[in-house]
């Protein structure tokens, strides 16, 4: 009687121990660690764009500030214009982003200086409408002070105007004013937006915007220079900005509990969006408000979905310890196979879940076919992950991996003539090219401790050193280089036999710092590399047009990653570089293979 109280007891422990590990990598990975490492890397993101925004309208501030000390302190004479204008040109070409700036003095003719044209020009005072306001506000000053965002017909752009009272021994003497260009924040903006899905923004209040990545393009710049003014939320052809402010908003989880940011999300058609941002009170009286927007999967009713799953997955436990209280020792072999075959999805193990037989128990059959359904299903989800994060998570006991800045080496790569090739070609036939080679890539790649971030039309882009640490980086991501460019090779050498047509791919390197972690809300996160590494890592693909044509795979690799792979490889130096590539990436090399001809 007491091994009969003793068997189901066991049984009911082993089922517990079989469905909490799946349930916790399902529900605490999803939701507990959620909040904490989303309000992480979405108050890193916003504070990237408040720096960038502080960088470049500080330096004309503390310019404006440090000019108005010098005549305050006689250091330079005001009255004196010819050295006065030399002293006020030299000090304001180092802030570039000053697009042009305006004296107006109590007595005498105002000078305008513009920086297309690099000289100091006069102004009629009648040309100046408001100069009596401003010497009102300027006398009650004590330092710079902005103005509010407003069109320039003169430099063509969106610009933040910002003002200093000029002194002379205590007495008032005029004011200079500065505008700043906000050109160059849309272009650092569309930079942005390249490293991953998010769409970032400043907004001038609640209705107008001074910098987005649309208006870093060359359509939305002429686009807007067409208006005139500044462009409104559904003038930047971006319907998700547009929807901002709609009249009842949702919340977003994790922005409780004395977030920095703000946010919000809601449905934009049929998809639903998140607006992250933050107001910025230094540029007062402009309201700037900064933040991006990014597509989920949020909803109220997705929530309680994932709560259901939580709730029947304690109800199917208690079931099932009812049933194995009543049957007893009929079930134990039975329900012994069904906690192996859980073990095994609890090792990630999917193809070795093996076929769990009948029982005479209708239930027991059910659960054994449901449990069958979930691993097939389990297997079916593991290929959209990496792997090696997701044995990662395992191992912490479903902890997500905390966000940080880390070197890591980071692949981009393409097909030449992909699109070429699927024209009048069925659509089956182009994926089942696409799939037989990314078959052989894909391996290659995670063989040398890759990691798959996403596929990327008939390319991917991939990184080495994250999740799990690797000190070698660099020299595993050349390997691992090499022996897509031997995949390739062996690829095209079956297709040319069969007469098929053969491909040709490129192949970017670089290695770098990043902000690797967690980038999502709610229902939807991804792991990933984000930073400038990964845009150069791009580019280094796209410049492999221009490199010389070595085999079917050209490598192209930085030299910092160069650097870090050390000995055992043969490099070709190349010459020229993409637009806008760090310091560290130049000069580029040509990756043509081992130096022991492995």
């Amino acid at each position: 009687m007491a091994d009969r109280a003793l068997l189901p007891v066991v049984l009911v422990g082993l089922v517990f121990l079989a469905m909490v590990p799946v349930i916790g990598i399902a529900y605490f990975a999803a939701q507990s660690n959620y909040d904490a490492s989303s309000r992480q890397i979405n108050e890193l993101t916003i504070d990237m764009i408040g720096q960038r925004l502080q960088a470049h309208v500080g330096p004309v501030r503390d310019q404006l500030a440090y000019i108005s000390e010098a005549v305050a302190k006689g250091e330079i004479d005001f009255d004196d214009r010819a050295r006065w204008s030399s002293f006020a040109l030299g000090t304001l070409a180092a802030a570039p982003q000053a697009v042009g700036f305006v004296v107006i003095p109590v007595d005498g003719e105002p000078v305008r200086f513009t920086r297309t044209d690099r000289s100091m020009q006069p102004e009629r005072r009648e040309n100046l409408p408001f100069t009596d306001a401003l010497f009102a506000q300027a006398r009650t000053l004590n330092g710079p002070q902005w103005a509010e965002p407003q069109w320039s017909l003169i430099v063509g752009e969106p610009i933040l105007p910002i003002i200093v009272p000029i002194r002379v021994r205590g007495q008032f003497r005029g004011v200079i004013g500065a505008a700043i260009g906000t050109s160059d924040l849309s272009r650092f903006l569309k930079s942005l937006e390249l490293a991953g899905e998010r769409k970032p923004f400043i907004l001038a209040g609640r209705d107008k915007v001074l910098a987005h990545p649309w208006l870093g393009k060359e359509q939305g710049s002429a686009d807007q220079r067409a208006r005139g003014r500044l462009s409104g939320l559904d003038e930047v052809n971006d319907p998700v900005l547009a929807a901002m402010w709609t009249p009842e908003p949702n919340e977003i989880s994790w922005l409780s509990g004395g977030s920095t940011v703000s946010g919000h999300w809601d449905w934009v058609g049929d998809s639903s969006h998140g607006w992250i941002y933050r107001k910025i009170d230094d540029y007062r009286p402009a309201s700037l408000i900064i933040g991006y927007h990014l597509a989920g999967r949020e909803s109220a009713w997705a929530r309680w979905i994932v709560r259901g799953i939580l709730i029947a997955g304690g109800v199917l436990m208690l079931l099932t310890a009812i049933i194995a209280i009543v049957v007893g020792r009929r079930l134990s072999r039975p329900i012994l196979a069904l906690a192996g075959a859980a073990r095994a999805v609890e090792r990630l193990e999917l193809d070795k879940v093996p076929r769990l037989g009948d029982s005479r128990v209708r239930e027991l059959n059910l659960a054994n076919r449901a449990f069958e359904r979930m691993a097939r299903g389990l297997e079916l989800a593991a290929t959209y992950l990496p792997r090696a994060l997701v044995e990662r998570l395992i191992a912490q006991q479903g902890a997500l991996p905390p966000s940080e800045d880390r070197a890591i080496t980071i692949l981009f790569c393409d097909l030449e003539g992909y699109a070429a090739y699927t024209r009048g070609r069925p659509a089956a036939e182009t994926a089942s090219y696409l799939n037989n080679l990314l078959a052989r890539v894909g391996p290659a790649i995670e063989a040398t401790g890759g990691t798959i971030d996403k596929y990327i039309g008939d390319g991917l882009m991939a990184f080495w050193g994250a999740p799990e640490p690797n000190a070698d980086h660099a020299r595993a991501a050349c390997l691992g280089a090499l022996a897509m460019a031997r995949e390739v090779e062996a690829f095209n050498n079956h297709r040319r036999s069969a007469g098929l047509d053969a491909c040709r791919m490129r192949v970017g390197l670089h290695t770098g710092t990043v902000l690797v972690g967690n980038v999502g809300f709610a229902g939807r996160v991804d792991y990933t590399a984000i930073g400038e590494a990964v845009n150069v890592a791009s580019r280094l693909e796209q410049f492999g047009r221009r490199a010389p044509r070595h085999g079917e795979v050209t490598i192209v690799a930085s030299a910092s990653c160069r650097t870090a792979a050390l000995d055992g490889f043969l490099w070709l130096p190349l010459d020229g570089r993409p637009a806008d590539v760090a310091a560290d990436a130049v000069p580029l090399s040509l990756l043509r293979g081992r130096a022991d001809g492995q």
